[in-house]
């Protein structure tokens, strides 16, 4: 559809459109002199409230939840969770959209494709045109991306049923591995790009210059973890999580960081576009986490909502169990009490300047993010962190104690590209003196060494069975741009260090050497999650 077609289509059906909305406030003249203030919503079903009807007997907004439109559009999504006085949500954005299906303009559609999300409603940007024509628009935050190329439903869907109805031998951190992840999200960033582009070409359109709204793109959150309540086959399947722990740390510390990391890259690529990070906001409070109950959880696991088809029928068999696509749509996506936390975070980014910020678990607060730089952190007790070395841009890694309960005392201490390893994170516990044991994620009864407390140059830092002495008690000690050394607390004057001698896999060693501040002593944080 060319531009002014477009703008006379959101002038005649402007009113129609709002009314599908779920908003019953009356629709003034034109955005130029409009005094109702709307936020909207645009994107997929990360955003458009599916999950919700979990809490809420499916109360999805009417229309939305039929045999032939399951955009899952719920009055307790985010958009209307901000605590914004003054402000109309309007919630435009249908579970299963793709890139394609926000965009209407050729020549951004050469780029997303057609999409084949939306059942059959008007493209997004044709019912954001309708909401500029009748709202002054003061933010629009898309969520896309997940639906395309990167198929996050299909990733979700292979963890699974690699461990449910019967674990098999190899998970999907093998089947698809993160090679593929890294190249769907490449395929990805470009589409995403194209729509935000759309969605600023029609609030120009619509008579908007880029300083009257902000335009934001939200990442995702993240659903699952491999902190765990009960790793027991029977707890997992009937609490929702029924996938391998190595699965869940694969998806948790990987797969969802670098999707976003992918989307905040999109957003720095378009001129003026804000970025919201909310992978953080649900952690402690994952499916089946063990920092929480299952009453405060804020996703989903695998829910199976039988009562989809006793009101509309099968739609698409999943080949599973004889299940169907609607059955399961639900799964691994917000809860009321999530969608509560995300909103929280947008209503505070709403009011604030930076053009970057992440919320912190819970969303009870921002902090902000520097346009196109690396995203470190500070050592906090509770929480797992991976370290990334300065010198190579890997991590500190447990070599080969990549499987959950791994016990085998003495595994070398080396560095490995990220790959989301149970052996390439550690939980962080406080000591009363400001040092910190590092546990080893995979099990947590064991500890980051110094090999026999020994103070000599060459000692090997490996894993060891925890027993609170000084060899497993380390001081993170700044180094300045968000770098640190990892000093043992009985040798100070010494540091965890790239080495140059090797395992027998021919893996650099870590061991400790006098303190130089050289590259190969100097480790960044990043928090991947709250035990």
């Amino acid at each position: 559809m060319k531009r002014p077609a477009l703008a006379r289509a959101a002038a005649i059906t402007a009113a129609a459109l709002i009314a599908a909305f779920g908003v019953t406030v009356t629709p003034a003249a034109a955005s130029t002199g409009s005094s109702t203030t709307a936020i909207v919503a645009m994107g997929d079903s990360a955003i458009s409230g599916e999950g919700a009807g979990t809490d809420t007997n499916d109360a999805y907004v009417t229309g939305t939840d039929t045999p032939t439109d399951y955009c899952h559009r719920s009055t307790k999504s985010e958009i209307f969770e901000t605590g914004l006085s003054g402000v109309t949500p309007i919630n435009l954005a249908c579970s299963g959209a793709q890139t394609g299906d926000i965009v209407s303009n050729a020549t951004y559609a050469a780029i997303t494709g057609t999409g084949s999300g939306d059942f059959g409603e008007a493209k997004q940007d044709v019912q954001l045109a309708a909401a500029a024509a009748s709202y002054k628009v003061k933010m629009i935050v898309l969520t896309i991306g997940a639906n395309d190329d990167f198929d996050f439903s299909g990733i979700m869907s292979e963890c699974v049923a690699r461990y449910f109805p019967i674990p098999l031998s190899t998970g999907c951190r093998t089947t698809i591995g993160s090679a593929t992840i890294q190249s769907r999200i490449a395929a990805v960033i470009p589409k995403v790009e194209a729509a935000l582009a759309d969605i600023r070409a029609t609030m120009t359109d619509a008579g908007y210059a880029a300083s009257d709204y902000q335009l934001v793109l939200q990442s995702y959150f993240t659903p699952i973890t491999p902190a765990i309540r009960s790793s027991a086959y029977a707890d997992k399947v009937s609490a929702g999580c029924p996938i391998e722990a190595e699965d869940l740390a694969w998806g948790h510390n990987f797969v969802v960081p670098a999707f976003d990391d992918g989307l905040r890259t999109a957003a720095e690529a378009v001129p003026g576009v804000r970025f919201l990070d909310q992978r953080r906001t649900t952690y402690g409070h994952e499916v089946c986490a063990e920092s929480t109950t299952s009453a405060l959880e804020y996703t989903n696991g695998d829910v199976i909502d039988t009562s989809e088809r006793t009101r509309n029928g099968c739609d698409v068999s999943i080949g599973t169990l004889g299940l169907c696509e609607n059955e399961v749509r639900q799964s691994f996506h917000p809860r009321v009490a999530g969608y509560a936390a995300l909103g929280n975070c947008l209503g505070l980014f709403y009011a604030a300047s930076a053009t970057e910020e992440y919320c912190t678990p819970g969303g009870t607060g921002l902090t902000a993010l520097t346009s196109g730089a690396s995203w470190w952190d500070t050592p906090s007790g509770g929480s797992w962190f991976t370290l990334t070395n300065a010198s190579n841009g890997n991590l500190l890694d447990i070599e080969g104690a990549d499987t959950v309960g791994d016990s085998t005392k003495g595994r070398s201490a080396i560095t490995w590209a990220a790959n989301g390893g149970l052996n390439q994170s550690f939980v962080f516990v406080a000591q009363s003196n400001g040092s910190y044991v590092l546990q080893y994620t995979g099990n947590t009864a064991m500890c980051l060494d110094a090999a026999d407390q020994s103070s000599s140059a060459g000692t090997k830092l490996r894993d060891w069975t925890c027993n609170s002495t000084a060899a497993q008690t380390w001081n993170l000690v700044p180094q300045g741009g968000g770098l640190y050394e990892l000093v043992p607390q009985y040798a100070t004057t010494m540091a965890a260090t790239i080495s140059t001698d090797t395992t027998a896999g021919g893996n650099a060693i870590i061991e400790l050497e006098p303190s130089t501040g050289a590259a190969n002593q100097l480790w960044h944080l990043t928090q991947r999650g709250v035990a």
